[in-house]
């Protein structure tokens, strides 16, 4: 189910992505090019910035979306950073102190990445969510597509495993 986001939560978590040193890239800057138009649209909603700093990476990818959302006009109050998640359950884990308390938010990734993160929010965190879709860049959009029916594997074994522990 396609649920566009509408201004509807107090929150908007934007979702880690691959970081060229310090720079996003082109997937990552879809979607701090999404959320900062929808955070002008909305001055109401706070962003949390999520995602940490792999090994290949110069900087964590929460503070690049903060800083490139402050560049595009975002006040830095609306920006929340959390920088030490290395998955989408843990961009919404470790966001968790942020948005506790609320009853659903609203979720920026790639158009590939909707469904499955909106899931994650559902099924650990007993979330509503709704999305902003950013672009997929056509050159790896192959790519994303096969590695995320992968992730869905282990999204239901880990969950079944969550679901049934003692």
């Amino acid at each position: 189910m396609r649920k566009t986001a509408d201004g509807t939560y107090r929150y908007v978590l934007v979702l880690g992505a691959k970081v060229n040193g310090i720079q996003p890239s082109r997937a990552l800057m879809h979607r701090i090019e999404a959320a900062a138009e929808y955070a002008k649209q909305y001055p109401h909603v706070e962003l949390i910035a999520s995602g940490g700093q792999g090994p290949d990476e110069g900087m964590a990818e929460a503070r690049v979306i903060a800083r490139e959302l402050t560049a595009r006009g975002i006040d830095a109050a609306r920006i929340h950073i959390e920088a030490e998640s290395t998955s989408t359950y843990e961009n919404f884990l470790f966001s968790r102190p942020i948005w506790s308390g609320e009853s659903g938010l609203t979720v920026v990734t790639n158009d590939f990445h909707v469904r499955r993160a909106r899931l994650v929010g559902r099924l650990y965190f007993g979330l509503s969510t709704d999305a902003l879709y950013a672009r997929t860049p056509t050159a790896t959009k192959l790519k994303y597509v096969v590695r995320e029916q992968l992730a869905y594997v282990k999204l239901f074994i880990n969950y079944m495993r969550w679901k049934w522990r003692p």
